[in-house]
């Protein structure tokens, strides 16, 4: 049977289009099992436990205020864990650029912060302490000039008016000490430097026992159950 030249334009024209749809469907499928492998593969986030503290025999404070002020760690924990998992749900639903997604980043920020320094904080804790550790005397003596100035100074930062933190970090840089004052949990952390002895003033931390103009009656408590030789691990 013969065609005209009319039906197998027409015939061409059909084959193409086959083509074209096919070729349309493959593309299509590609980035759909691009899409699922991004889902499945990325925004992987870990799943944190708070960590366990012994309050017992801790000389001059209070368990039950230590296991009121532990209860808000486990909370830090959990709202890490929580705003990890909001924010997986929200890049997997397209809602990344969204003020939403931004606040809940903005939020883990201070989440994190909070539980990372309580564990320091409760990880330096031992009941009547242990003898101040040479190497971090010499280490905190070579920047303060004396023990004693140093722990003035500590303490003279963790009075300052606020809720917060009194940190001693070690700057890799110039491998030395300082002392900072840390607002809320996430605010003043310098960037790159390691905490070494870390010191919660929020009021949680001792008004239970110390009442509101107790923090200075709570930071000698505290130095008196400091592990020393823990402090010192921390040092590079």
């Amino acid at each position: 049977m013969k065609t005209n030249r009319r039906e197998a334009i027409a015939s061409l024209f059909a084959i193409g289009a086959g083509v074209l749809v096919a070729s349309s469907d493959l593309l299509k499928a590609e980035a759909q099992s691009a899409n699922t492998q991004n889902k499945s593969s990325a925004f992987k986030f870990t799943n944190y436990t708070a960590l366990t503290y012994n309050f017992d025999g801790l000389k001059g404070l209070d368990k039950d205020m230590l296991e009121q002020h532990y209860s808000l760690y486990k909370g830090y924990v959990n709202n890490v864990n929580k705003a990890q998992s909001v924010m997986m749900e929200m890049l997997e639903a397209g809602k990344a650029d969204t003020t939403e997604f931004s606040e809940v980043r903005r939020r883990l920020g201070f989440e994190y912060a909070g539980m990372r320094l309580h564990e320091y904080y409760f990880g330096m804790l031992k009941p009547e302490g242990s003898p101040v550790d040479e190497k971090f005397k010499k280490a905190v003596s070579a920047v303060w000039g004396s023990w004693e100035n140093w722990v003035a100074d500590i303490t003279r930062t963790a009075m300052m008016r606020g809720i917060g933190w009194a940190i001693l970090y070690y700057d890799p840089v110039t491998k030395g000490l300082q002392n900072f004052w840390i607002s809320d949990h996430e605010n003043g952390n310098p960037p790159g430097f390691m905490p070494i002895f870390v010191l919660d003033v929020w009021e949680h931390a001792y008004v239970k026992q110390f009442g509101a103009g107790g923090r200075k009656a709570y930071i000698e408590a505290l130095f008196k159950n400091v592990d020393w030789t823990k402090v010192a691990q921390r040092l590079p």
